[in-house]
């Protein structure tokens, strides 16, 4: 059973809508990836959603950060929409500190008028050295939009990482990669549950992973502070990309 949740859209002017937009209306799907403190779903049927991975050298959680980054983000983008008259909807899966399984987020993303569904993350590698901003793509084996995702990812991860270099200048976008280590080469489980999705199965969807928050270098550049003004900037690089993607019509 799934539990009650309220997704919150907002389309350009600003203003919170109901999730009846029209079709004309494109919608960006933002999911602020993990949340909570424990696994949602579950590994028998794919849907399994830890509350979280990454953690910064300061105890900075993944969690915590792809909420704050995913709202400055969804604000950056109505910001450059209505700076343009572009007409856009953003869509956020969650609000607050919940931890969503990959069913309900799919069933979220799920929408006539989703024009494409970016799921927030931060990195780490294990080694604390590793920087770069990256788009994670469902493999090419399973997915029949695969150029279109390839195209999408690597663009939105050259925009997020010319933000990324304003304050970290030795970062640089390590472009697309896919999900074939995941899961013991079975893939991501969120692409699992979007693929059963007709609505949602041609358009351009990615993990973006900003940056590795487990190198102290990235914590001190990015995360110490003035964090809100960087993911700020750093989100107006995106938004820039979104909008213009949009007002091309995907292109």
């Amino acid at each position: 059973m799934f539990r009650f949740f309220r997704p919150c859209l907002s389309l350009f002017a600003g203003f919170v809508l109901s999730l009846e937009l029209s079709a004309a209306t494109p919608v960006i799907i933002i999911d602020p990836g993990h949340g909570g403190s424990s696994t949602a779903g579950s590994l028998s049927s794919r849907s399994n959603s830890s509350p979280n991975n990454a953690t910064s050298p300061g105890g900075l959680k993944e969690k915590d950060l792809t909420l704050e980054f995913s709202k400055i983000l969804h604000d950056e983008i109505l910001r450059q929409a209505s700076g343009k008259g572009t007409r856009v909807g953003v869509l956020l899966t969650r609000q607050d500190d919940w931890n969503l399984n990959f069913i309900e987020r799919a069933e979220i993303a799920n929408r006539p008028d989703t024009a494409c569904v970016i799921s927030i993350h931060f990195n780490a590698d294990g080694g604390g050295n590793a920087k770069g901003s990256l788009a994670l793509i469902s493999a090419r084996e399973r997915n029949a939009n695969y150029a279109a995702d390839e195209a999408f990812g690597k663009a939105l991860a050259e925009a997020c990482n010319a933000g990324v270099r304003q304050f970290l200048p030795s970062s640089r976008s390590r472009g697309v990669i896919t999900d074939g280590h995941l899961h013991g080469g079975l893939g991501s489980n969120f692409f699992f549950q979007m693929a059963k999705h007709k609505e949602i199965r041609s358009v351009p969807k990615c993990f973006l992973e900003v940056e590795f928050i487990d190198n102290p270098a990235v914590e001190k550049a990015l995360l110490k502070s003035g964090r809100e003004e960087k993911f700020r900037v750093i989100s107006r690089s995106i938004a820039e990309f979104l909008v213009d993607w949009v007002e091309s019509g995907g292109r």
